[in-house]
């Protein structure tokens, strides 16, 4: 056998027992509800033990309670009987909790304003699949869902998300410090309510917002 097929052969070998390999962890990841790449890529499902870890500690915490009671009156959730229920615009409400409605089919979005689109770096007639307390969409959720190995669109995966989203602006500190001002300047660009978001959208004003997280039971520094 020359050199060249001597490659070939053991290449073809490799590919073959990755496949293998991959379709052994998809079965035990059935077993189990991981997914196939934790047992592919073990650090995976470790980073993500940590994120959720990290996460369910902080949703302990009262300032960070509050600021999400906070999040939920600036995007306006809050206004209707379940804010966890809600589309952008109110234009529908979420039946089915399974996975966000940009997921599951139910709600495909809702079109965006042309100066709207405009402020996001967008074009004309984009849509926005905003969804949930926090105004999601579809991408963010996504990202959320797989970094907290989050299984559902419940209350409880939306308010997770949202910690991660704080955490990863590396505004979790000031939000649980009470440095209100710092901790909403850091997650603006997350929610478009927020001062100084600059996606064309009406954004609230601080001293609201500080209101409405002293109602919620929020301390500030």
């Amino acid at each position: 056998m020359t050199r060249i097929a001597v490659a070939a052969a053991a290449a073809l070998a490799f590919v073959g027992a990755a496949i293998v390999t991959r379709r052994a962890a998809d079965v035990q990841a059935q077993d189990d509800g991981a997914t196939a790449l934790d047992y592919i890529n073990p650090l995976g499902a470790i980073e993500r033990q940590v994120e959720q870890f990290q996460t369910e500690a902080a949703m302990h915490d009262n300032n960070t309670a509050a600021f999400l009671s906070m999040l939920r009156s600036a995007e306006g959730t809050d206004r209707r009987a379940d804010p966890y229920r809600v589309c952008y615009g109110y234009a529908h409400t979420i039946e089915d909790m399974s996975d966000h409605p940009a997921v599951t089919g139910e709600w495909r979005g809702a079109k965006l304003p042309d100066a709207i689109c405009s402020g996001a770096g967008l074009g004309p007639g984009c849509v926005s699949t905003a969804a949930g307390a926090y105004q999601l969409i579809r991408p963010t959720w996504l990202e959320c869902k797989r970094k907290l190995g989050l299984t559902d669109f419940s209350p409880a995966s939306q308010d997770a998300a949202a910690v991660y989203l704080i955490r990863r602006r590396g505004a979790l500190e000031d939000v649980q410090a009470g440095r209100l001002s710092d901790a909403i300047a850091k997650v603006a660009k997350e929610w478009a309510s927020l001062p100084g978001a600059g996606y064309g959208q009406p954004e609230r004003r601080l001293a609201g917002l500080s209101d409405a997280f002293a109602r919620a039971g929020g301390v500030m520094a």
